[in-house]
């Protein structure tokens, strides 16, 4: 499949959305930040989600590789670029407990928290939104030459990322071959595992109604980890299995289809109205005043982001559907 221009639209709200999305969204970094962020972590988070979606839709394939690629890009981001999940001061941040893993030393809890988030917030979030305004949602945005664009920017970007991070937050820091090889197997085998994805058959399964699909979202985004602790870890396991199998099994139903997949992500975007405001930002120093008011911000983004993209998403399906 091929594509006569590059959507240049679709790809500039991808590489806005996603940094959004992963660092902001939640209030961990200040609002007046947010033209820096953008333009350090767009090409990044949003160039990754780009090649991602690229490659799902060039190859036929569906949801399934996305996530599982979502998952390599988490493992790659946090494991060799940044660093953090082998990083034992990274920052002001302890992130190799709780549940450390000696031999590699690595949290198990920060694994999943890392990885996890990536794939919500990185790559999958900052798809369903900007196909919830595209005129093409369906078919590749980018071509032959916006595919090196966006790649150039993507190896850039995290190339400039993993030495800025080193020499502020990594303190220098320096993965072993050992934890660094133990990340890109990792990363090989996902990727692998997302191109042999088999498709499946389709299956009579109901299809839940979407706002309960729009609650699922918000409730398993908000509370998968509610805490760092052991017992939260045991938690996040119990709704991230229990979500995937769910949404694999009605994902199955014939009468499946990306307007569902829409309503369960709107359900996660909207944890941003209450994020902001149970999180800490990464300046424990700012004031209460001035934390309060990012928050404040990032919460309103992310309602009124949510309510324009249901608006653009259904005006988009009258448009399709015709008189």
């Amino acid at each position: 499949m091929s594509t006569t221009g590059t959507r240049w639209g679709s790809v500039a709200t991808v590489m806005v959305a996603a940094p959004w999305l992963a660092e902001m969204s939640w209030g961990g970094i200040p609002f007046a930040e947010v033209l820096l962020v953008i333009a350090f972590l767009g090409p990044m988070y949003g160039g990754a989600a780009l090649l991602i979606r690229e490659l799902a839709r060039r190859t036929g394939r569906g949801w399934p590789t996305v996530l599982l690629l979502a998952v390599a890009f988490g493992v790659f981001q946090a494991g060799v670029v940044d660093q953090s999940l082998f990083n034992p001061a990274y920052g002001r941040y302890d992130f190799q407990h709780p549940l450390h893993v000696e031999i590699i030393d690595i949290s198990l809890y920060y694994l999943l928290a890392f990885v996890s988030g990536h794939v919500v917030m990185s790559i999958t979030m900052p798809i369903v939104l900007a196909e919830a305004w595209s005129r093409h949602p369906t078919a590749p945005w980018l071509t032959r030459r916006g595919l090196v664009v966006v790649a150039a920017l993507y190896v850039l970007a995290t190339a400039v990322n993993h030495v800025g991070v080193k020499d502020e937050d990594g303190g220098g820091f320096q993965a072993s071959p050992l934890q660094a090889g133990t990340a890109l197997l990792t990363v090989g085998l996902l990727v692998v595992a997302a191109c042999a994805w088999p498709r499946r058959t389709t299956t009579a399964t109901r299809v839940p109604p979407r706002p309960v699909l729009a609650a699922l979202g918000f409730l398993a985004y908000l509370f998968y980890l509610p805490g760092e602790s052991a017992a939260a870890f045991a938690s996040g396991i119990v709704v991230v299995t229990g979500t995937c199998l769910a949404v694999g099994r009605w994902s199955r139903a014939a009468g499946w289809t990306d307007d569902h997949v829409f309503w369960l992500a709107l359900g996660a975007l909207l944890t941003g109205a209450v994020l902001p405001y149970w999180a800490e930002p990464y300046d424990v120093g700012v004031s209460g005043a001035r934390e309060a008011l990012d928050d404040t911000v990032a919460a309103l983004v992310c309602v009124t982001g949510a309510g324009l993209t249901l608006w653009r998403r259904r005006s988009g399906q009258r448009l399709r559907a015709g008189p």
